[in-house]
């Protein structure tokens, strides 16, 4: 089955290739109708508007000579609301199109779009300028003085806060044209979407819609059911200028050339709809380095718009801290001068300038393979093919990788020489969750008396770390800000293509974790999880963050740049893929959606995907870390306040919450945590096949006679788990009854000081998985003393095997045990010991026995993962 952007490409090439034939290729003007230069000065982003700084710095100049050397044949300049480097241009002696690009207001949907106007006079400009405020009038006047519009990007709006509705596109249809249906900076999908609209409208529609919304279309066009293609590269930094556009079919045009300016021949152009759309597929690569371009500018022509500014300008809190932050991070490298000079240089080699030789000789041999890609890069720019954004982005790939690589050897080495991982050891988790709450006093962080003896230095700390750890974030930020660029209207798109009939993008979900390959309950249902996707080949990857674990169908591996463990729980690791790695994974892959198992790294990075991609995003939670905090780590109120703070604000991020039994639904969704209810699904686990009826044989398991009584345990040893509870247990039912044994199976931090307590139980290390059936067959009950687990999945193995569990009256052994008939539920260690010996003595083992194996069979897999896709919209 070909991949969607195969078919988007194919399409496209199709549609290009066609257009290519339309006209005699002596009678057409090659002309790029939508580009920009210094002159868009009024940014429509609100992150630019908050920094105050335009959309570009380009000159004029410089856009032209690109135009020339990508093959244009005639100029136009489209800057938002002004024309100003027309003007500038045509006093010059440059024959250069007046337009502009008008930011327009369509009131009765509260929705902002862009409009291309061509061929109007300073005075006209002044009249659009006041009239953009409204669409309605704006075209009016456009119509009444015969000034050819254009819809730019119709796709991509400016709406507050809501999606367009139907009505919106049936009512612009009345009101345009001309339509760009191949825009330069948008990707390919988008543009497939608009020219699949524009060609679906029919005259019957037209005047369908004139009726319902009482809409004279003649007042907005000439004939308005003949609508019109167009293209343009939208290109702000002049990289990309002229590699999309238009041919404009001028008959007779050598003739007339001799007496008329190309700029009003392409206006006659424009106006009759005589135009064939040019271009190439574009995808993330090219808006990636486009951002990446204007980040390079901002960062060398900053200015600091000012505090007052930042908190009195529109926007939300999130808006205002991250332009503060990045205002910031622009401030420190314009005061580093090596970071400055850097970032210069490789500005000036993205617009074709190669780096100065001595520059080249003088570099540091950690940065030379840097300014080698940046010279590449330089070089990239003299072409005009179809491999130059491909060839761009595989060099940007490379800098990034070398920036990885140096910033992490340096953080390693200043790791190592201010004794960080030595200090995190020895402080209390207490400690490290206390800083959390940082100072709100920048100066506290850098101030002489914090900086004496002992205490962090954090100058000392990124003194050499600036240059990488800008480097990085700048490739960061402008992956991110070009996702985020071209699918801020994913949702839209999505229901828009629902509604065309066409090119529907396909549901695919990445599963992100870094504890597969781990010996702990969360992998082993991963591997469960992962053995469904393939035998039912969903549409569902398992991504994984791991040295060890091995890739297969359905399970991608990332190899970490960082591994490390947390001081009060060291049998986890923290693992950190490439952030790049894992973003360009995500697009390649085609997903449109993800779901995290792990709160860390990867769960972050989840939210990352949400926000760059504009997806949907689920969140498995296996865990229940304030009650680990409380119960392991011995946190007092006001740190598990923190904590509690930190989980609300991480689990609210998502779309939806799957939880694994109800008391955790009823706490997420109630005072502390406040999530929504719908924003909570109750799912479960299930248990491999193998879990099943076995004949006992307890001297083969355990080493003992067949008459024993068998009180088993099996999981982590460790204190939350509430394992030493069993010596009092094992102490009572030794009390009562001559053969009996505690076997306990699984390892763990308590495991030493339960061999002491208990010298005569059978302890038994972790097991494969192949080996507990037999386990759970032969033994009479199986004791869970801990209040921690969220699903506790091994009372459901147990079950499966026929063996009856007694539990805690909380959280999954709630949901799954029904008392009195597989198993018991009860409140306190006292009440456990009672149940365990009275069950041992007077049980009807039998019956319980056929009672679990039939209480196990409501967990299966079919049920369970129809219930999960539905929840993650995949149903």
């Amino acid at each position: 089955m070909d991949s969607f952007q195969k078919i988007l490409r194919e399409a496209q090439q199709k549609f290009v290739a066609e257009q290519e034939k339309r006209f005699p290729k002596d009678e057409t003007l090659k002309v790029d109708l939508h580009c920009h230069d210094c002159n868009s000065d009024e940014p429509d982003e609100l992150l630019g508007r908050i920094l105050n700084v335009p959309e570009t710095w380009l000159p004029s100049e410089t856009l032209i000579k690109k135009l020339t050397h990508n093959g244009c044949d005639a100029f136009i300049i489209t800057n938002h609301n002004n024309a100003r480097s027309c003007y500038q241009m045509q006093d010059k002696g440059i024959d250069v199109l007046t337009a502009a690009e008008f930011s327009c207001r369509v009131p009765d949907f509260g929705i902002g779009v862009h409009v291309l106007a061509y061929g109007f006079t300073p005075e006209q400009e002044v009249k659009l300028e006041k009239l953009r405020k409204s669409i309605y009038p704006f075209l009016e006047y456009a119509r009444q003085h015969n000034l050819p519009t254009i819809w730019a990007h119709p796709l991509y709006h400016y709406a507050a806060n809501q999606l367009p509705p139907q009505a919106f596109f049936d009512k612009m249809m009345l009101l345009f044209e001309r339509f760009e249906v191949l825009n330069g900076q948008r990707d390919t999908w988008q543009n497939t979407l608009v020219r699949e609209w524009v060609e679906q409208i029919t005259p019957e529609m037209i005047d369908h819609y004139s009726k319902k919304f009482n809409i004279n279309p003649l007042n907005y066009c000439i004939d308005p059911y003949r609508k019109f293609m167009s293209g343009g590269s939208d290109c702000h930094m002049g990289v990309f200028a002229g590699t999309a556009g238009v041919y404009l079919h001028i008959p007779n045009l050598a003739e007339k050339l001799k007496t008329q300016p190309k700029s009003q021949l392409v206006l006659e152009a424009i106006r009759s709809g005589n135009m064939a759309p040019y271009g190439r597929y574009e995808y993330t690569e090219k808006m990636t380095f486009a951002m990446l371009n204007f980040a390079c500018q901002i960062a060398t022509n900053y200015n600091d718009p000012g505090l007052v500014r930042l908190l009195l300008h529109k926007g939300d809190t999130n808006d205002k801290l991250f332009s503060l932050a990045l205002s910031n991070l622009l401030c420190e490298v314009q005061q580093n001068k090596m970071a400055y000079s850097f970032i210069k240089i490789f500005q000036n080699c993205m617009m074709g300038e190669k780096p100065p030789f001595l520059k080249k000789m003088l570099v540091s041999s950690a940065y030379k393979p840097i300014f080698k890609e940046a010279e590449n890069i330089a070089k990239i720019y003299e072409r005009n093919d179809e491999n130059m954004v491909k060839d761009y982005y595989d060099s940007i790939l490379n800098i990034n990788n070398r920036f990885y690589d140096i910033l992490r050897a340096r953080i390693d080495k200043k790791m190592s020489k201010a004794k960080i991982t030595e200090r995190l050891k020895n402080a209390s988790i207490t400690e490290l969750v206390e800083k959390l709450e940082l100072p709100t006093d920048i100066r506290s962080y850098i101030s002489p008396q914090n900086l004496g003896k002992g205490k962090f230095n954090l100058v000392d700390f990124l003194d050499g770390l600036t240059l990488p750890f800008f480097g990085a974030t700048l490739l960061f930020v402008a992956h991110f800000a070009s996702t985020k660029t071209l699918f801020n209207t994913r949702p839209f798109l999505r229901d828009f293509s629902k509604r065309l009939g066409k090119f529907e993008h396909p549901k695919r979900m990445m599963w992100l974790t870094d504890t597969f390959g781990d010996a702990n309950g969360i992998s082993t249902f991963l591997k469960e999880v992962h053995t469904e996707i393939k035998k039912r080949n969903l549409p569902i990857d398992i991504v994984v963050c791991s040295a060890n674990v091995q890739p297969d169908d359905h399970l991608i591996v990332l190899k970490p740049v960082k591994e490390f463990s947390f001081p009060a729980y060291p049998d986890y690791s923290f693992r950190i893929p490439k952030s790049v790695e894992l973003h360009n994974l995500f697009a390649s892959g085609e997903y449109d959606r993800v779901i995290c198992s792990t709160e860390g790294i990867m769960g972050l990075l989840g939210l990352y995907l949400k926000r760059a991609y504009t997806v949907e995003a689920s969140f498995y939670l296996h865990t229940d870390w304030l009650m680990f905090a409380r119960k392991v780590l011995g946190m007092e109120r006001r740190n598990l306040n923190r904590v509690r703070r930190i989980l609300r604000a991480f689990y609210k991020a998502f779309d939806k919450v799957l939880v694994l039994n109800s008391d955790q639904k009823t706490w997420l969704s109630g005072t502390q945590m406040n999530l929504d209810p719908s924003q909570v699904c109750l799912t479960g686990h299930w248990v491999n096949e193998r879990f099943k009826p076995h004949k006992p044989d307890k001297q083969g398991a355990f080493g003992l006679d067949a008459d024993c009584r068998v009180i088993l345990y099996v999981g982590r040893v460790s204190n939350e788990k509430g394992v030493l509870e069993l010596t009092d247990i094992y102490s009572e039912a030794k009390k009562k009854i001559s053969k009996v044994k505690l076997v306990v199976v699984g390892k763990g931090p308590a495991v030493e000081q339960l061999q002491r307590e208990n010298p005569d139980a059978v302890f038994i290390d972790w097991v494969e998985q192949s080996k507990l059936p037999i386990i759970y067959a032969s033994a009479d009950i199986l004791a869970l003393p801990s209040r921690f687990d969220t699903f506790a999945l091994v009372v459901l193995e147990a079950l499966s095997c026929g063996l009856p569990a007694v539990a805690y009256n909380t959280k999954g052994p709630k949901d799954i045990i029904k008392h009195g008939e597989c198993g018991f539920l009860v409140e306190t260690p006292a009440e456990m010991q009672q149940t365990i010996l009275s069950f041992l003595e007077n049980g009807n083992a039998t019956q319980f026995r056929q009672a679990a194996i039939e209480r196990a069979k409501s967990y299966n897999a079919d049920c369970i993962i129809n219930e999960l896709l539905h929840s993650v919209g995949m149903g």
